[in-house]
């Protein structure tokens, strides 16, 4: 049996259909639900904003679609996108790709040089006081790709694992063949940090660690 170290959490939902960060929970030992919020994320206007302002932006959205429902819960909404460095060229943040070629494309472009990848994560939902909250914030991983053929990045392409991943790589797959290096942290590039989302939820007033109870763990 786990207990909580601190005041007891309430109810917590992943507000998102990522089998990723949906695994990242799990290594929690912490109960929680999956709710996907069905949220239209190209419909969501962010011209004019920096890659962090984007992330925070979309994870709130999404929090907030499952929050509405769910008041005496913990809804946690998460989002990632990957951006070109500004020395390597025009920046263009990338989504996930919409199809095959669209997947070359990016691989071909974050190929032998550097890229940010960019998430966010927004917790909604009553404090330990009970009263509503709302805390939102992102982090930047730097990461550098080694160079790639063109044969490779195909072949890459054919296992099926870029096409749901901002970028077109998934770094805790058989992407991470193609990682030379990252400075910063690892499971925000897999899709959420684990770092964030703990300092967002003691904020609230809460911990997510466990401990032990009668050695039944």
């Amino acid at each position: 049996m786990l207990v909580m170290t601190k005041t007891k959490l309430p109810p917590v939902i992943l507000a998102s259909g990522s089998p990723r960060r949906r695994e990242l929970m799990g290594g929690l030992g912490i109960p929680f639900t999956v709710t996907t919020p069905g949220v239209d994320e190209a419909a969501i206007p962010v011209e004019g904003l920096s890659p962090g302002e984007i992330v925070k932006k979309l994870s709130l959205h999404k929090a907030q679609a499952i929050a509405s429902a769910n008041p005496d819960a913990l809804v946690i909404g998460s989002d990632t996108i990957v951006v070109m460095a500004d020395e390597l060229g025009p920046e263009e943040v990338m989504g996930k790709p919409v199809d095959r070629q669209d997947a070359a494309r990016m691989l071909n472009r974050l190929q032998d040089n550097e890229h940010r990848v960019y998430s966010g994560i927004t917790v909604m939902g009553p404090n330990a006081s009970g009263q509503p909250e709302t805390r939102s914030d992102f982090l930047c991983t730097r990461v550098w790709m080694r160079p790639m053929t063109t044969d490779e990045i195909e072949t890459y392409i054919d296992t099926g694992e870029p096409m749901d991943k901002a970028g077109a790589y998934a770094i805790q797959g058989q992407g991470s063949l193609n990682i030379e290096r990252i400075e910063g942290c690892y499971f925000n590039v897999v899709g959420m940090s684990m770092y964030l989302l703990n300092r967002l939820i003691r904020e609230l007033g809460y911990s997510l660690q466990v401990v032990p109870q009668g050695g039944n763990a």
